[in-house]
């Protein structure tokens, strides 16, 4: 795999909804198929305008156009078809098994469009919903057909539901969500028109219905989709995800400050990938082991593996930079320091042994020019923005997987994205689609397993962090208060000798101003290593993080093999996993490094 982050593809997932034959005029639906392949056309023609218009921000690969459908009489079927006439992909979100789902259909013909469509569709998901139990349930597919959309066909004749998981439901639920919905009459005689809160100059969200704008399909259509697919406006948002798909991983991490300073802490030992890191090849494979054998797509091809290699790079980037910010930090505190020591050893050195000053002092010289120099490039590559943004790219990718298995996307947001790896993270995800298999219990038993190693792992990893970061906090704390105990007990004795009318030699006297002035600046230089470094909160937010992985672990080996309680579970993981990345956002956000003049 390459070094460099991947471009996307841009991926666009329409999601049908609609009546069946019995609220489908039977002289209108010719009309209401042609309608939606009008409507096709002008996805695929706007798709691809938005394509070449941003084409620096994606791969260079054909637009992905996909319908998602539950293949249901009527609307389902009508979408379906028209989807493989315009050269959409079809994927398959199914109610219940196959077979039990076949007996929705009366007929052998209707049983046999169901069977071809089925097969010719390129993913497809089966829920295991009950096909006995009355009233059967289709709430579960046509809210998953809803948040796995990026924009909603719906053939709708505007009146009420015809029951739980209706047509009139899934549209109010789609308008509330934020998602764009396009309206094809379902007599086909009214021209297809947009349903979308962000039509409006100030959109709200969780609007009802009745409060969505409308707008004409054919001259809103464009728009919509640049709204949706367009990197953020926002110049500084787009400079830097340009700085991002340029960027390239360095195999030698030439800052080893951080490690070394562990080292004399004793903390840890200097590692051989402190100097040598684990590449994004190794990495990616820490996304791909989430997901259990037997899935579709398969995690080595196709749009799994353009994800996983996304958050393989993210993940190496944001280890590199890391290391080479802490150390610049760490640096910058110790030449700092080690300026006012070079100036006390200067001073007893001067006084005591008629040392030259000039060497001494040009060493101070470099000490500071080291720290100016490091402040300028660190600030002038933000390497500290780097690590955060690449941080936060790697760990959304990875919250995103547990849910995805279970037939959810993890997007946090319709429309445009304001912030670039929020954009470059769900561009990644509209290309993954939907997971291809049934989730039947077996299924369901694997993707527990799958969470709860997870789970574990998290806790793991969580709970070695709380205990390094809080090593680190307690020893450099320590340090730092024997240095500034020792000026103390210094000037305390300094004090009494004066009270007492002592005097101390000369040689003795140099050697205590020599301290006096070396201890604080060393003890400063330590409790400004520990202000950036932030290894108490480290520890504290990791600690927690650990905990609630723990219990998340515990609860999944009790839960039963169900599809709603293990969705709970993963959105609990992907919530855990966010919201540590989130508090660390916040405690980093001014942590940057600053120059002294």
């Amino acid at each position: 795999m390459s070094n460099a982050p991947p471009k996307p593809s841009l991926a666009l997932s329409i999601g049908i909804i609609g009546h069946r034959p019995n609220r489908l005029p039977e002289d209108g639906r010719a009309d209401v198929e042609r309608r939606i392949d009008e409507v096709l056309a002008l996805l695929r023609k706007a798709a691809d305008t938005t394509r070449e218009r941003y084409a620096t921000f994606f791969g260079n690969t054909p637009v992905i156009l996909t319908m998602i459908s539950a293949l249901a009489d009527g609307a389902d079927r009508m979408a379906g078809r028209a989807a493989l006439r315009n050269d959409f992909a079809l994927a398959s979100a199914l109610p219940f098994p196959i077979a039990d789902y076949e007996k929705d259909f009366p007929d052998a013909a209707s049983r046999e469009e169901y069977a071809d469509l089925l097969a010719r569709s390129a993913r497809a998901l089966v829920l295991p919903g009950d096909h006995d139990r009355e009233p059967r349930d289709y709430q579960a597919v046509g809210h998953l057909i809803i948040d796995n959309a990026d924009i909603i066909l719906a053939v709708w004749d505007g009146g009420a539901s015809g029951g739980r998981g209706g047509t009139t439901e899934l549209v109010e639920r789609a308008a509330a969500t934020g998602v764009p919905i396009i309206h094809v009459d379902a007599a086909g005689k009214a021209a297809p028109r947009l349903l979308w809160a962000e039509l409006a100059e100030y959109p709200a969200s969780g609007a009802n219905l009745r409060d969505v704008p409308a707008a004409p399909c054919a001259e809103s259509i464009g728009n919509v989709v640049d709204k949706i697919a367009r990197p953020p406006t926002e110049p500084g948002e787009r400079a830097e995800l340009v700085r991002f798909l340029d960027d390239r991983w360095k195999r030698l991490n030439w800052r080893l400050e951080v490690p070394l300073l562990l080292a004399l802490l004793g903390v840890r030992g200097v590692r051989r990938t402190d100097l040598l890191p684990r590449p994004p090849s190794v990495l990616r494979e820490e996304l791909t082991g989430i997901v259990p054998a037997g899935s579709a797509p398969d995690p080595t091809t196709g749009s799994l593996a353009a994800l996983a290699d996304a958050y393989g790079v993210a993940d190496a980037l944001a280890v590199r930079y890391a290391q080479i910010f802490r150390s610049a930090y760490a640096s910058k505190f110790l030449f700092s320091g080690l300026t006012v020591v070079t100036a006390a050893i200067a001073l007893v050195g001067r006084q005591l042994l008629d040392l030259d000053a000039w060497p001494l002092a040009i060493l101070q010289i470099v000490f500071i020019a080291l720290v100016m120099v490091n402040t300028k490039v660190g600030r002038k590559h933000d390497w500290h923005g780097r690590w955060r943004e690449s941080r936060e790219v790697a760990e959304r990718l990875r919250a995103a997987i547990p849910l995805w298995l279970l037939g959810e996307s993890r997007q946090d947001a319709t429309g445009t994205e304001p912030t670039w790896p929020g954009w470059y993270v769900r561009a990644h995800l509209r290309a993954l689609g939907l997971w291809s298999g049934a989730l039947d219990k077996g299924r369901l038993a694997a993707v527990r397993q799958a969470l709860s190693a997870l789970a574990d792992g998290q806790r793991d990893y969580h709970a070695g962090v709380a205990a390094l970061m809080g090593s680190v906090e307690r020893r450099m704390l320590r340090i730092a208060q024997v240095l500034f105990g020792l000026t103390m007990l210094i000037g305390a004795v300094n004090l009494v000798l004066a009270i007492i009318g002592v005097e101390l030699p000369f040689a003795s006297h140099y050697v205590l101003v020599g301290f006096t002035a070396a201890f604080p600046a060393l003890g400063s230089a330590i409790f400004g290593i520990r202000l950036i470094g932030d290894f108490e909160g480290a520890a504290e937010r990791s600690a927690r993080t650990a905990g609630t992985m723990a219990s998340i672990a515990t609860a999944l080996r009790q839960d039963s093999v169900d599809l709603a309680v293990l969705r709970s579970r993963a959105t609990a993981i992907a919530d855990a996993m966010l919201g540590d990345v989130a508090h660390w956002r916040m405690a980093t956000e001014t942590r940057k490094l600053v120059s002294p003049v």
